[in-house]
């Protein structure tokens, strides 16, 4: 592991303290020195000090840096200066946990048994590999036990059932399965069952004969022969005509179908991947969707986190995006813009922030993005009236002042317990 922080007989105390436990760790003074150390060999661990000398990068700096050039690597925050901006900024830019000087040892044998494998929850060794998906490798551990589960699932021909609200990257999952299966070399058809009308489906998905109804004057084949050998994304599955999903079911568990029109039964080897963004037991109670149908598909489910969940990926995402709309130009997020961005809620999720970066991206004709440059919902902020806890409206407060007011507030509910609150408010 790697001790991050200025003062030698504090590093040095660690690096003691985690060598009893029988933990290799080397020291940095700077954040620069970090880094550089860290470009030879990536530590299993990063025990970072928030506030270094003047002249050196602080460690939210350092922090920012360590997630651009390596990922999801496990970064502790340590500090005698915390405050619980200071922690809430860190835990969402995905720090691990957030320790205040003088440190309780037994605070840092903890974190390093769990990240080193010796606690609850260990990640290194003996965990899989972070996987990448859309561009980026997720930071967040609930996103990557999700893409872990997908990847376990890719393995096998079942049927794989994604859920999730609209923008999460349920069809980037679907590929992300395809193309970790065995049947990668194979096609992957996509049907938007949302898109089609339900009179039009059936043939879409199964195909017609000549003459099978008004218009159809050739033989057509449907996607579910498109994709033999392969994989078949349903998009939207929910939207699908009841009549439609009991045929769907027969071809799931008989694997053989009929086109529309025709008598010939023909075999298919398909993989079928659903997603939806409705609640299906509700709408198995709603009588919409056959409860057979849903127990079939859902041999392995996976529920994708909206992106309010997982907010520790919205600024490696941003860069992805930043990277794909930028045409070769370099451009970066400016401070004000990357807390702006961590501060939204994003009802529109991974897709929301895709739209406000290409948006941005157009706008910013220097080489930095700012504020006024992403869309006015992400950057509007109520300061002529505050919503105290009780309920009331309070006129005259400033954003700043609520901030400061809800600090307090949960700082009490954790009976002033820093990190707490700083996990709380993150």
């Amino acid at each position: 592991m790697l001790i991050v922080d200025d003062e030698a007989p504090f590093r040095h105390m660690l690096e003691s303290a985690v060598g009893a436990l029988g933990v290799t760790a080397r020291g940095a003074a700077s954040g620069e020195q970090a880094l550089a150390l860290m470009s030879e060999a990536v530590p299993a661990l990063v025990l970072l000090d928030l506030r270094m000398g003047p002249r050196a990068i602080d460690g939210l700096a350092t922090l920012r840096e360590i997630r651009s050039q390596f990922g999801d690597l496990p970064v502790a925050i340590i500090s005698g200066y915390g405050d619980v901006l200071s922690a809430v900024t860190a835990m969402k830019l995905g720090a691990l946990d957030f320790l205040e000087k003088p440190l309780d040892l037994e605070e840092v044998r903890r974190i390093v048994g769990e990240v080193l494998g010796e606690g609850e929850a260990p990640i290194v060794p003996g965990a899989a590999a972070p996987l990448p998906f859309g561009g980026i490798t997720p930071i967040d551990r609930r996103f990557q036990a999700c893409l872990q589960l997908l990847a376990a699932a890719a393995e096998s021909s079942a049927p794989v059932l994604i859920s999730g609200e609209s923008g999460t990257g349920k069809e980037v999952a679907a590929s992300f399965l395809h193309t970790r299966s065995p049947r990668a070399d194979g096609p992957f058809v996509k049907v938007n069952c949302a898109a089609i009308p339900a009179s039009l489906l059936e043939s879409e998905m199964f195909g017609h004969e000549a003459g099978a109804f008004t218009g159809a004057q050739q033989a057509t084949a449907g996607r579910f022969e498109a994709a033999d050998g392969g994989t078949l994304l349903l998009d939207e599955i929910a939207e699908m005509d009841p009549g439609l999903q009991a045929k769907l079911l027969r071809v799931l568990q008989e694997k053989e179908f009929e086109r529309v029109g025709g008598t010939t039964t023909r075999p298919v080897d398909v993989r079928v991947v659903a997603t939806t963004n409705r609640d299906l037991p509700q709408a198995i109670a709603d009588q919409s969707f056959r409860e057979d149908l849903y127990f079939r598909l859902n041999v392995f489910e996976v529920a994708l986190p909206p992106l309010r969940d997982h907010r520790a990926d919205i600024l490696p995402l941003a860069c992805h995006f930043i990277e794909l709309y930028g045409a070769g130009k370099r451009r970066k997020l400016s401070e004000d813009a990357e807390q702006r961005l961590l501060a939204y809620p994003f009802p529109g999720n991974v897709r929301e922030l895709g739209n406000a970066i290409e948006r941005a991206v157009i706008l910013a004709r220097g080489g930095v993005i700012h504020p006024e440059h992403l869309p006015p919902t992400m950057t509007a902020q109520p300061d002529a009236e505050q919503v105290t806890a009780a309920g009331e409206v309070r006129s005259g407060t400033t954003v700043h002042d609520m901030e400061r007011e809800l600090i307090v507030k949960t700082l009490a509910d954790h009976d002033g317990n820093r990190t707490h609150a700083a996990k709380a408010l993150g």
